[in-house]
């Protein structure tokens, strides 16, 4: 017994060093193979724990409420550092946390949209259809030319679409605006109804921040193991 004793905690101290050196290392730091192992294998412990219920266990996400897909390597918010990630678990994303990602919201511009400013007109349900129509096109798909011409008016003007997702639709990863014209979407399945429903009752989706209820090394091991995810074949 005194024996398993000694090798337990020595078993222990070995742990907690190699914990010690993951956390002082740089996040996108590459970690040895037997360091690595360790921290995906216990990140992989901690996402089925906490991350999975919305995310899935493969971490491929529900399009049905707005979990994204963490394995296609399309960042919503950053670029998919670990750093980045570790970030977003620990402060959450419009959790009102001073640290997360508050910035930006997905209006209904089906309905009047308040601002500090101006109270902005909705748009019709004709004006919408002509936005899908616009997007559409901008992704290669065969659209009406006189709807698209309307819709890019819309998006560039009065719609103000373009001041979250860029003039050309492709989103900003700064502040959390989903790409418009690629083949990933947040919310259903792209199919024109789909588009509709997000743009004319908005979005604005919630993540919790786990700072406090996981510890920092937890963080980070998730993080590595979230990241790990995106880099599988």
């Amino acid at each position: 017994m005194l024996s398993l004793g000694v090798v337990l905690v020595a078993g222990m101290a070995q742990s907690q060093a190699r914990e010690g050196r993951l956390l002082r290392l740089d996040p996108d730091a590459r970690l040895a193979p037997d360091q690595r192992t360790a921290a995906l294998a216990a990140g992989r412990r901690v996402f089925r724990a906490q991350c999975a219920g919305c995310h899935g266990p493969d971490g491929r996400g529900d399009t049905g409420y707005g979990a994204p897909n963490l394995a296609d390597r399309d960042w919503l918010y950053g670029t998919g550092a670990v750093g980045e990630i570790e970030q977003t678990i620990a402060y959450g994303i419009r959790s009102h946390q001073p640290k997360g990602w508050n910035l930006a919201d997905m209006p209904a511009f089906g309905a009047p949209r308040p601002s500090a400013k101006e109270r902005l007109d909705p748009l019709s349900p004709g004006d919408i259809g002509d936005v899908i129509a616009f997007l559409s096109a901008r992704r290669g798909a065969t659209a009406s030319a006189e709807a698209v011409a309307r819709g890019r008016a819309i998006y560039q003007g009065r719609g103000g679409c373009y001041d979250c997702h860029g003039g050309d639709a492709a989103g900003d990863p700064a502040i959390g605006a989903p790409n418009l014209i690629d083949a990933v979407w947040l919310y259903g399945d792209g199919s024109p109804p789909s588009v509709f429903r997000s743009i004319a009752q908005g979005r604005r989706g919630v993540m919790p921040g786990f700072a406090g209820r996981l510890s920092a090394v937890q963080l980070r091991q998730v993080s590595l193991y979230v990241k790990s995810l995106s880099e599988a074949p």
